[in-house]
């Protein structure tokens, strides 16, 4: 079976003063909330919406209100503890089995990614863990110069570009991976590596693609205008 678990228990606090009101993922945007583009993706790539947890925490009775009612089938789990990005998978643990596929996504991002060819690619790979990664390209602001240890000048480049594969947020893990954690703070990235010293087998699928990251605060003002 496949589950999707959207993570938005986060306090938003770069995002303040606008998350006083909402949290982060329930902010606008010009066609409708961060959270209902987050969905719409997940439905397009033909995940169902009974596939779908939500992890919520601060100001949850407002966001089952605002949203319980108009997304049938989507399930809302309240956290009563901030445990980061993978800690608070503990909160979600009773509605995944083993043999589960879940997908995990930081409600904070927007992208276009394949999940579905993701998803493809973990099966395939059989992989205890598939990192979502899109090749980001970054352009130096100002001219690079290739000097040897000695000091010695050995070429120019003018204002070159380099391509990173990037961590987007968004993971497909064994669901008995879930049911292992306990109640406490824990982030992915220490998950992930424990997991790979522990012998798991881990894989990223990268791809091309767009990506925003909704916490910053002036990609979230320049996702209102574009």
């Amino acid at each position: 079976m496949i589950k999707v678990v959207i993570l938005t228990a986060g306090l938003g606090e770069r995002l303040r003063p606008l998350t006083y009101l909402v949290p982060k993922p329930y902010l606008p945007l010009r066609d409708g909330l961060i959270i209902e583009y987050i969905l719409n993706w997940v439905k397009s790539q033909g995940f169902k919406y009974d596939d779908v947890i939500i992890v919520t925490a601060y100001m949850a009775d407002k966001v089952i209100s605002l949203l319980g009612n108009l997304i049938s089938g989507v399930k809302f789990v309240i956290a009563d503890q901030l445990l980061g990005t993978a800690g608070q998978l503990w909160y979600v643990r009773d509605f995944i089995y083993d043999n589960d596929d879940v997908i995990i996504i930081n409600g904070d991002v927007l992208t276009d990614v394949p999940l579905a060819k993701a998803l493809d690619y973990h099966r395939s790979s059989n992989a205890d863990v598939t990192i979502i990664s899109i090749r980001y390209r970054l352009t130096a602001r100002y001219g690079v110069l290739d000097v040897s240890p000695s000091g010695e000048f050995r070429g120019w480049l003018e204002k070159p570009t380099i391509t990173l594969p990037i961590v987007t947020g968004i993971y497909i893990m064994k669901g008995s991976l879930i049911k292992r954690l306990s109640k406490e703070r824990l982030d992915m990235n220490k998950y992930v590596e424990y997991l790979r010293q522990s012998g798991m087998r881990i894989m990223v699928f990268l791809t091309d693609g767009n990506y925003v990251d909704l916490g910053v605060p002036q990609d979230y003002l320049n996702s209102l205008v574009t």
